[in-house]
């Protein structure tokens, strides 16, 4: 069953940055990660928290990047719980771009991070999801939801 966001995104990049929505393209999109949307910006374009949550993960420390799958533990990603149960998480980071810490409150719109190449990556996007929790191990039981639009 298709389950789409309870929470109001927002675009978690500048619009006049941002050259389009990928929805479709990426080969990893798939399972689980069917409804991530990649934002294709420059690189170190400015990445925004989609709205307003507690940090639950930040991971910068990687300076590793390219199109092959073997860079895939390798991206740099920050995870952000809102309310209503749904987690948003912003990958690709730019290494020890992160401006955020585990735990501190985050308001919409606050710059969190700088766009990178880390990770599994053919050229400077975001890659964003929303998930929710599905069990209790935390890199194995979620679920992608859809952000219809961004408000």
């Amino acid at each position: 069953m298709e389950r789409n966001a309870v929470n109001r995104y927002r675009l978690p990049v500048p619009k006049n940055l941002l050259e389009r929505v990928d929805k479709t393209s990426s080969p990893a999109h798939i399972g689980k990660l069917r409804n991530a949307i990649d934002l294709l910006v420059p690189e170190n374009t400015p990445v925004l928290a989609a709205a307003n949550g507690i940090v639950t993960y930040v991971k910068d420390d990687s300076n590793f990047g390219g199109p092959y799958p073997a860079y895939w533990n390798y991206t740099n990603f920050i995870v952000i719980m809102h309310a209503n149960g749904e987690y948003s998480r912003y990958d690709h980071l730019a290494h020890l771009s992160s401006r955020v810490k585990v735990h501190q409150d985050i308001a919409k719109g606050h710059v969190i991070a700088k766009v990178g190449m880390t990770g599994y990556t053919f050229r400077p996007h975001l890659h964003f999801q929303v998930f929710i929790y599905t069990g209790t191990n935390i890199w194995m039981d979620f679920d992608t939801v859809s952000v219809r639009d961004f408000g």
